[in-house]
């Protein structure tokens, strides 16, 4: 009997060891299951945060612009987002629309930028990279990737641009090739009935050398053509500093046309822990007017002093030069017009931890052919612009 029981007894504790040991194995694997779960939803947004990102800043100025002419006085705001979704590996969408609120009075305001409320487009583009080497952008695209300031404002061009990319070490190099369709802000070509699509064509070679966020230089060259501007551009520009020719009551055409070479290079480089100095330079011909008329130029040079690694005081000022016929006036209009010397300072306190930078920017030009249109301008901003923040 004894032996019976004993052996009972060990039955009793080998089968609840079982059970138990099944128990604690079913639990372990659901806690694994919920583990692998979990790190696949994770994996899976990761991978969609990957695809997918944008970024936003604010900015808020005050202007006072005057002449003999007219006058301004506008409060600007303006929300900036840029945008980029990888469709694929090698495709691309990058996005960057602005939103613009204006409010002040304005008197016999002209010129390509008009204030008024609006969304615009810095640049919306489908970018395709078959190979390394190779990127073919088309969309609105920002013309000033290619373009000085003196030939264009920072705008959109509807435009279709391939580029062959060439790197080695910390030097970057793009030979570019690029077709576009001049227009206003609002995509607008301004071409009436009959007249023909105007073009920009441009071939340029882009050369960075980046070997710091403190140390860089960057070189831009290239050759632009002009082809078939409409009336309504030549009626703007001859407000602006071009010479134009009117056809008739309704009808006006430019009298040279816009073909030449353009170049731009700037840099910054570290002199000590707390200074940094930068500068640049741009240049612009127009090889179809006569050499006194053809040429612009602009020269700045500035310093970043910083007093902490937070906060900096960024300086900057420089001289313009820009001739008659070096550039259509309408598409340089919101910084330069034609036929202005001048020039131009700001200073900025950066408050870099807590993302955002206030300063004053001061302009001044006078005409270099007196006319009965233009005359001696003064500009002035307050501005407060934020850094750029993710979304």
């Amino acid at each position: 009997m004894k032996s019976i029981a004993y052996v009972t007894f060990c039955l009793i504790l080998i089968l609840s060891s079982v059970s138990l040991a099944q128990g604690q194995s079913s639990a372990s694997i659901k806690e694994v299951a919920k583990e692998v779960v979990k790190e696949a939803q994770n994996a899976k947004a990761a991978t969609a945060e990957k695809k997918f990102s944008a970024e936003w800043r604010l900015r808020m100025s005050g202007e006072d612009y005057h002449d003999e002419q007219s006058q301004s006085k506008i409060f600007a705001l303006k929300t900036d987002l840029k945008a980029k979704y990888q469709l694929h590996s090698t495709l691309l969408i990058d996005l960057q629309p602005s939103l613009r609120l204006q409010s002040g009075t304005t008197q016999s305001v002209d010129g390509a930028d008009k204030p008024e409320n609006k969304i615009s487009l810095t640049q919306a583009a489908l970018v395709y990279r078959p190979l390394s080497i190779t990127r073919i952008s088309a969309g609105a695209l920002n013309q000033t990737y290619l373009h000085s300031d003196l030939l264009v404002d920072e705008i959109a061009f509807p435009a279709a641009r391939a580029e062959l990319l060439l790197t080695r070490g910390t030097v970057l190099s793009a030979f570019v090739f690029e077709t576009a369709i001049p227009t206003s802000t609002s995509l607008s070509t301004n071409t009436r009935e009959l007249e023909p699509t105007p073009s920009l064509n441009t071939v340029a070679l882009k050369v960075n050398l980046q070997g710091s966020k403190n140390l860089y230089l960057r070189m831009t060259g290239g050759y632009f053509i002009f082809n078939n501007l409409p009336s309504a551009v030549a009626q703007s520009s001859r407000l602006l500093g071009n010479e134009v020719e009117s056809i008739s009551d309704a009808q006006y055409a430019f009298t040279n046309k816009f073909e030449g070479y353009e170049a731009k290079v700037d840099f910054k480089a570290p002199v000590t822990a707390w200074l940094n100095i930068v500068g640049g330079a741009q240049y612009i011909t127009n090889t179809k007017a006569a050499a006194e008329f053809a040429s612009g130029s602009t020269y700045g040079a500035g310093a970043e002093i910083y007093f902490n690694k937070g906060l900096s005081l960024d300086i900057t000022g420089g001289i313009f030069s820009i001739a008659p016929e070096a550039a259509v006036s309408y598409f340089n209009a919101n910084r330069f017009e034609t036929n202005r010397n001048g020039y131009f300072a700001k200073t900025f306190l950066d408050f870099e931890k807590q993302g955002f930078r206030v300063g004053v920017e001061y302009q001044e030009s006078d005409v270099m052919f007196i006319n009965s249109i233009q005359s001696k301008d003064q500009k002035v901003f307050l501005k407060l612009e934020t850094s750029y923040a993710d979304i």
